[in-house]
C-alpha cells in the first residue's frame, strides 16, 4: 500500500517523538492510511483510545504483584481486546488488497498467543499516537 504525504508525515513525526521505537510502524501507517481513505475518523479515534488503554493496562499486569489488583486489570485487559479486536477487524474489512487481509487475519486477528501479542506491539504505537494527541490538544 502507498501511503499519502499525511500518513507518512504522521509515522515520521511518531518516529521522532517515540524516539524511533514505533513495534508496528508499517501496519500503523496501513490502518491510517486505510481509516484516512475511507474517512473514518470515528473509527480511528476509537482505536487509538482503546489501543493506548489495552497498553496501558497491559504494563501495569507486567509490574504488578497485588493478587486481586492484577485479577481486576486481567478482566479489563479481556474486555479491552476484544474491543480492538473488534475495531481492527472493521478497518480489516475496509482493505481493497487480499493479501493484507490475510497478513492482518495472521498478524493480528488470530486467537492465539503470537496474534495476542503481535497486538500488544501495536498498541504501544497506538499510545504513542496517543500522547501526541493529548500533547497537542494541550497546547
Amino acid at each position: 500500500m502507498e501511503f499519502s504525504e499525511d500518513t507518512k508525515q504522521v509515522l515520521e513525526f511518531l518516529d521522532y517523538t517515540s524516539g524511533g521505537t514505533l513495534r508496528k510502524r508499517n501496519d500503523l501507517g496501513i490502518i491510517l492510511e486505510t481509516l484516512a481513505t475511507q474517512n473514518q475518523p470515528e473509527i480511528a479515534n476509537e482505536l487509538i483510545f482503546y489501543g493506548s488503554a489495552l497498553w496501558g493496562s497491559y504494563r501495569i499486569i507486567k509490574t504488578q504483584s497485588d493478587p486481586s489488583l492484577t485479577a481486576r486489570v486481567q478482566a479489563e485487559i479481556q474486555n479491552l481486546f476484544a474491543k480492538v479486536l473488534d475495531l481492527l477487524s472493521d478497518i480489516v474489512s475496509f482493505f481493497e488488497e487480499d493479501d493484507l487481509v490475510d497478513r492482518f487475519n495472521r498478524i493480528y486477528l488470530k486467537s492465539d498467543e503470537g496474534a495476542q501479542l503481535n497486538l500488544i506491539d501495536l498498541c504501544y504505537d497506538l499510545n504513542e499516537l496517543k500522547k501526541v494527541q493529548i500533547q497537542l490538544r494541550n497546547k
